[in-house]
């Protein structure tokens, strides 16, 4: 019983398309979503439909993440 509800987790966790919004508030998986994606690529396997979008997604809001911490860097020095 627990491993079908383990599997069912796990194939769900697979196939829902998170958005930037969710990764934003959620970086660390954010990044970890970002290796995955990267070890895929690596492989020669194509990103496709719901994988790929997670993959922009995730890189979309560790990007954004990044520049948020530049700028605020900056407006710091700056003060």
């Amino acid at each position: 019983m627990l491993l079908t509800v383990a599997l069912i987790t796990t194939l769900a966790g697979c196939t829902q398309v998170k958005t930037q919004e969710y990764y934003a508030e959620n970086l660390d998986e954010a990044k970890k979503v970002l290796q995955k994606c990267e070890a895929e690529a690596n492989k020669g396997k194509a990103l496709e439909g719901k994988k790929l979008e997670n993959c922009n997604n995730a890189g979309m809001a560790v990007m954004n993440g990044m520049m948020q911490d530049l700028t605020k860097g900056l407006m710091d020095a700056v003060r």
